[in-house]
């Protein structure tokens, strides 16, 4: 088992290596770009379209966009990184005898982990901004992180196995990782969506969870919501789902890679 750990754990560090220093500059990658596309949300949707963040909350939108923004960006990396797992590590697989969920699940944690580091930089900025974020509320953020990371780990599987049987997948993932992003209140609260469209958003399992998000670092909710207790649920089944998916499907692989 700790071998085992520790396999995953070095894949998870070259593949986060890899990314980290890719096209070199790797520092200004990781603190830089956060940091202009903060700048640039906020002169799109502050200046231009005057975006306005609930009016209870009397903080600039950006700061309530970028709440809820960086771990999207996570969770929907993981996502993507974790369907060319496969077609990526297509050599590594036929010649080293390996758990090649591994592969998946490392591309998912890297891929996030680098967007969270992103965030963490976007979370020190916001306070310069005059946003006051409530620390009692770190504990239910980060466990509602986790919990994203959770899911993104087990639909990465069901997209990493099926990527491998339909290559076409990798055109239409994009796609609708994006629908998904629309469908979840980032861009606007929920509450300013038309009824007849709001029942979209609430069967939006990652929905409730951004409201949570918001509320622990704006509001400084201690206790995890019961949004995300009841996401942390779904996100064990879909993992373990995901898990027995990848592995069942596993030994045809190299048939089609």
């Amino acid at each position: 088992m700790r071998d085992e750990l520790s396999l995953l754990g070095r894949l998870t560090r070259r593949e986060f290596t890899n990314r980290f220093s890719a096209g070199g500059g790797a520092w200004v990658w990781v603190i830089v770009q956060p940091l202009l596309l903060l700048v640039v949300y906020s002169v799109v949707f502050g200046l231009i379209f005057r975006a306005r963040a609930p009016e209870a909350l009397e903080i600039p939108f950006v700061a309530w966009l970028a709440i809820a923004l960086w771990p999207w960006l996570g969770f929907a990396d993981g996502i993507l990184r974790a369907s060319e797992s496969m077609p990526q590590h297509a050599a590594l697989i036929s010649k080293i005898p390996m758990k090649r969920e591994y592969l998946a699940i490392s591309g998912t944690t890297a891929a996030f982990a680098l967007q969270i580091i992103g965030y963490a930089v976007v979370l020190c900025v916001l306070p310069l901004m005059g946003v006051h974020l409530a620390p009692l509320g770190l504990f239910s953020a980060l466990l509602g992180l986790f919990v994203l990371l959770l899911l993104a780990n087990g639909l990465g599987m069901f997209a990493a196995t099926l990527r491998v049987f339909f290559p076409n997948l990798q055109h239409l993932l994009p796609t609708l990782m994006m629908l998904w992003f629309f469908l979840t209140p980032i861009l606007y609260a929920p509450e300013f969506l038309p009824e007849q469209l709001s029942i979209l958003v609430y069967a939006n399992p990652v929905a409730g969870l951004m409201t949570d998000l918001r509320a622990a670092l704006l509001e400084g909710q201690i206790m995890p919501g019961t949004n995300t207790l009841i996401l942390l649920g779904v996100s064990l089944f879909v993992f373990i789902g995901g898990l027995a998916f990848f592995r069942r499907m596993a030994p045809y692989f190299e048939d089609f890679l």
